[in-house]
């Protein structure tokens, strides 16, 4: 006899205690992991910072950290990313809870234990809820790997800029500079 296990809900994970790991769910299923390192953390920031710069400057758009989007529903998927950017008019920009619009653009930074497949996996499944763009810093390799619908992964290196194309129109920064203050 098989015991059928109860799926968890949106609404549940959101009242789940913190503690201290990241708390996302996959089609109910609750999926927890380790808090990453300081280099995982100074990272984010330096995407953060340019990030939230840029919209700040142009009062355009609204970045944030690590907060759950609902994905899914019956049963619910609810994934974090690193860093989320949602342009102006986003229908989710304000919302309380878990937004339950992917954000246009995605910032995640890879962890020592993530493989390429697992990278290349949560770009796509960004792209796949309706993200515009997914941008995945390496801070062993000092690159970033920018995912887009329907085009080819591209790898800047840390010499390369880094553009807003559409998305973020005025937007560059040179890829070193979002890995450390001083080349």
């Amino acid at each position: 006899m098989t015991t059928a296990r109860k799926l968890m809900t949106a609404d549940e994970l959101m009242l789940l205690p913190d503690n201290g790991f990241r708390q996302e769910l996959v089609r109910g299923e609750l999926i927890e992991m380790p808090p990453p390192g300081k280099r995982h953390g100074d990272v984010t920031m330096g995407f953060g910072a340019a990030l939230y710069n840029y919209s700040a400057a142009n009062d355009y758009g609204v970045v944030g950290d690590n907060y759950g989007y609902r994905l899914e529903s019956n049963p619910d998927t609810v994934r974090a990313p690193d860093l989320a950017w949602c342009a102006p008019g986003h229908p989710d920009e304000t919302a309380e809870g878990y937004p339950e619009r992917a954000p246009d653009l995605i910032v995640e930074i890879k962890s020592p234990s993530d493989t390429p497949r697992m990278v290349a996996e949560r770009a796509q499944m960004w792209l796949d809820f309706g993200s515009r763009e997914v941008w995945y810093g390496n801070p062993e390799q000092t690159t970033v790997t920018r995912y887009r619908p329907g085009q080819e992964p591209e790898i800047l290196s840390q010499d390369d800029v880094l553009d807003g194309g559409e998305l973020l129109p005025g937007f560059s920064i040179e890829v070193w500079r979002l890995f450390r203050r001083r080349r």
